[in-house]
């Protein structure tokens, strides 16, 4: 007659054990993955966030300039606190403008359009539409 076992032999808890392991290395690989995503997405936003400073009328005379924030905006905003000013100057962007595209030769309403590339870290492209 069999003896009823009691409890679990070792090479079950050891397969139990390793198991377990994997599904929370798993676990934790994910995580490190979402916790990267959601820095980079981020650190992207603020990036993008800061690329408006950038966006002037008077960019288009800039092409191939590598220019800071404070320098496109301080005509336009009067900027006293030195740890802003100083926070715009280290924010530095190369701009390149496209030749304008005219999109209206055939009808009366005149439309030119102008690629706007910002680069740097993230690399950026906006337009510039003007109705004649």
């Amino acid at each position: 007659m069999k003896k009823l076992r009691n409890g679990f032999t070792i090479i079950e808890v050891m397969v139990s054990v390793v198991l377990i392991s994997i599904v929370v290395l798993a676990i934790i690989k994910m995580q490190q993955e979402s916790r990267g995503m959601a820095l980079y997405l981020s650190d992207r936003s603020k990036y993008e966030f800061s690329n408006t400073l950038f966006l002037s009328k008077e960019i288009s005379k800039y092409h191939k300039d590598k220019k800071d924030a404070y320098t496109l905006i301080e005509k336009k905003f009067q900027i006293s606190d030195e740890k802003s000013r100083k926070i715009l100057k280290e924010t530095f962007r190369t701009i390149f403008i496209s030749e304008p595209f005219n999109l209206g030769e055939d009808i009366p309403i005149v439309v030119n359009l102008n690629e706007i590339m910002l680069k740097e870290q993230y690399p950026t492209r906006f337009f510039h539409f003007e109705i004649n």
